[in-house]
C-alpha cells in the first residue's frame, strides 16, 4: 500500500472514530440527523473506492452534518 493511501486511510478512519457517537442507541440525535450521520459515515468508508490519495484531482472529504 502506497504512503499517500495510507495517510487517506489514516485520516478517514480519524473522521470515522470522531463521529461513532453518532451511532449509538443512545445518541442526542433525531432520527434523521442519525440517518444523516450514517450516510456521511458510509461516504467515508468508499472514498478509497474513488481515490488513493488526498492529492488526487477532485479530492475531497465528504462534508460533516451539522
Amino acid at each position: 500500500m502506497s504512503a499517500e493511501l495510507q495517510l487517506l486511510r489514516a485520516n478517514r478512519n480519524a473522521r470515522l472514530m470522531n463521529s461513532d457517537w453518532t451511532q449509538l442507541a443512545d445518541a442526542p440525535l433525531t432520527d434523521s440527523k442519525k440517518a444523516e450521520w450514517v450516510t456521511y459515515r458510509q461516504s467515508l468508508r468508499d472514498i478509497t473506492k474513488t481515490y488513493t490519495s488526498m492529492e488526487d484531482s477532485g479530492f475531497v472529504f465528504p462534508t460533516e452534518p451539522s
